[in-house]
């Protein structure tokens, strides 16, 4: 499936196709991770396979060169799912968030989400668009985006998620 790309050439400082110009895409991801078994004793987690799926929210700028390059990587994982038991089983922390930043940890993000941005099944929140509505033209509501339990209101739901 195609991701949606919007780029704003509004940014750029040199015409549109110059430097600075912006660029937002959200891409669907589903993977197969694990660690091999035989790293299984090296790794702080054994052997161990899973499945997965997400959302990408990115941004994207042009530089001085014309190549575009990530401004902001965003990853949204919502479920996980090892081999053996399947998505329905799995518990927060299958796949740990990470806690610390680079340069503390070298393989870390630049900042950490904050715990009530984090969601992974059975929270269905849906991941915020950075772009309008497609047939109102207008921004999804919060409370369209968030997930109450079925047959409760919203208002008694987790807050909405946003991109940070």
């Amino acid at each position: 499936m195609q991701g949606i790309i919007d780029v704003d050439y509004s940014t750029s400082t040199a015409g549109p196709t110059g430097a600075g110009a912006r660029a937002k895409g959200r891409f669907r991801s589903l993977m197969q991770a694990g660690v091999h078994i035989s790293q299984a004793e090296k790794h702080p987690r054994g052997f161990c396979q899973w499945f997965e799926g997400g959302i990408y929210e990115n941004e994207y700028i042009k530089d001085e060169d014309g190549q575009w390059r990530i401004l902001h990587l965003r990853y949204f994982p919502f479920w996980h799912g090892d081999v053996e038991h399947g998505w329905g089983y799995k518990v927060s922390g299958f796949v740990p968030f990470p806690t610390k930043t680079f340069p503390d940890d070298p393989k870390g993000p630049d900042m950490v989400v904050p715990s009530e941005q984090r969601m992974l099944w059975p929270d269905t929140r849906v991941v915020p668009f950075h772009y309008n509505h497609p047939i109102t033209n207008q921004p999804v509501k919060d409370e369209d985006m968030q997930a109450p339990a079925f047959g409760d209101d919203a208002a008694g739901s987790l807050p909405a998620l946003n991109l940070l």
